[in-house]
């Protein structure tokens, strides 16, 4: 077996990244930690609310047991706001097999084990693990089967750099390389070069919002990085290459086998490509 070029995803402190909580559940914590930004709740309804609004570099976090947390159904959450990934605090000394079982069921993003006086500092790795989670998930499950682990490690850090709104420059820095580095990784493992890479990424993000109702298609345009809805019908149009007039019928899957198509057309390439290829 080759050993790896790509290093894991390192969990890199964003100052940008909000955490929403509920009062109940977590009260008296500081304003930020761990590069969140901790917004509280005063009740389930608001933080449904907050939750549908938030962009998709926020998480959600809860208690999954005890006082008002018996109140909260983690799937409702994960149901009302899909990109936006949901994290459930267990103290697993009390909990049986069933219900960490009917947890991971609900589409979670993460479970984390806490004691019961424990805050959101400690969960902050978590949190981290848990970042871009929902489209990542979507993506994983469309990969073809021959897109090496390496491959995907750089498509997943795609995922948490497009989420926080960045570009080359913070795509490289997940892994503390320069953005030259990160091309030649790309180019290596058949993967399109880190600003188009990026730029699929956040037209797949787009696409996944569109789904949710509750959320404009301006909402969608800004919280991907576009200037306007008609710079997301733009990019819509010249990535998965079919006219968008209409934003709400364009759709993920269609679009993910465009980008497919392209991942093949470059591992059929091999490395013919010249090392001098655009980044």
């Amino acid at each position: 077996m080759k050993p790896s070029r790509v290093p894991p995803l390192g969990l890199v402190e964003h100052p940008c990244r909000t955490v929403l909580v509920l009062e109940s559940h977590f009260p008296a914590q500081p304003r930020a930690v761990g590069g969140y930004v901790v917004q509280r709740a005063g009740g389930l309804a608001a933080l449904h609310e907050l939750a549908r609004s938030a962009p998709p570099s926020a998480v959600v976090l809860l208690r999954a047991r005890g006082g008002e947390a018996e109140a909260v159904e983690p799937g409702e959450l994960v149901r009302a706001a899909p990109s936006v990934p949901v994290v459930a605090a267990l103290e697993f000394r009390e909990a049986t097999a069933g219900e960490v079982r009917a947890l991971l069921d609900t589409g979670l993003a993460e479970i984390a084990t806490m004691d019961g006086t424990g805050g959101v500092r400690a969960l902050v790795p978590v949190l981290r693990r848990a970042h871009a989670r929902p489209l990542k998930r979507r993506i994983e499950e469309r990969l073809p089967v021959w897109v090496p682990e390496d491959g995907r490690t750089l498509i997943r850090a795609a995922a948490e750099a497009v989420v926080d709104l960045g570009g080359r420059e913070a795509f490289a820095g997940i892994f503390g390389v320069y953005v030259r580095t990160a091309a030649g990784w790309c180019r290596e493992l058949d993967l399109p070069p880190p600003r188009r890479l990026l730029g699929w990424v956040r037209v797949l993000l787009a696409l996944t919002l569109l789904e949710e109702a509750h959320r404009t298609v301006l909402n969608v345009a800004l919280a991907c990085g576009y200037k306007d809805h008609n710079s997301l019908r733009r990019a819509i149009e010249n990535f998965a290459g079919t006219p968008a007039l209409a934003l709400r019928d364009q759709r993920f899957g269609p679009a993910f086998d465009q980008f497919a198509a392209e991942l093949r057309a470059l591992r059929h390439a091999g490395r013919r490509r010249p090392p001098s290829a655009a980044v």
